[in-house]
């Protein structure tokens, strides 16, 4: 069976972001890439933990923008908005215009709990080697699979990053 490509010849402009639509925004997606670039090749550096909170803060206003011009103007027979269904979401689904903020949904997220495992295993004492061994695997795993990375990371934080009350940082993750 053949997919059939999504409709977004007929996207509506975003009126609280100057007229562009989900497909004129699209590019500004790939942002997101430099903070994840900055937290897997730079995770102790200082200027880290403030550069990795702009592209989320930069997407956040986007997702606003867009999320507000789709519930202040619904399209003509839009589907209500219902989060308590399966059907009511995939009904907002179906709408291309919600596709786009629902997207940065996602990546801000996604990276803010990345973020998270990184600045975590930092603060628990990760060599770089157990950085780039598991930290990097799970941050790569909550990119593309959100839950799997997040779930993988606090397995191993539990084995290998374990806080103790007398040490802030953990022999096993010193030696990887």
């Amino acid at each position: 069976s053949t997919l059939m490509a999504a409709p977004t010849d007929d996207l509506r402009p975003y009126f609280l972001l100057g007229g562009l639509n989900g497909k004129d925004l699209w590019p500004a997606i790939d942002v997101v890439f430099i903070s994840y670039l900055v937290l897997l090749l730079a995770p102790r550096w200082k200027w880290t933990p403030t550069l990795t909170l702009v592209t989320p803060t930069f997407h956040a206003v986007l997702y606003v923008g867009s999320l507000f011009s789709v519930m202040l103007d619904p399209k003509e027979g839009a589907a209500e908005i219902d989060f308590t269904t399966m059907e009511g979401v995939v009904a907002l689904f179906r709408d291309p215009d919600v596709v786009f903020p629902a997207w940065i949904h996602y990546i801000v997220f996604d990276l803010l709990v990345s973020r998270m495992i990184v600045f975590d295993s930092v603060q628990r004492g990760a060599s770089s080697t157990f950085h780039f061994l598991a930290v990097v695997p799970c941050v790569l795993g909550t990119c593309l699979f959100g839950p799997t990375g997040f779930l993988t990371y606090m397995i191993l934080r539990q084995i290998f990053l374990p806080v103790s009350s007398s040490d802030s940082t953990s022999e096993k993750a010193k030696i990887l």
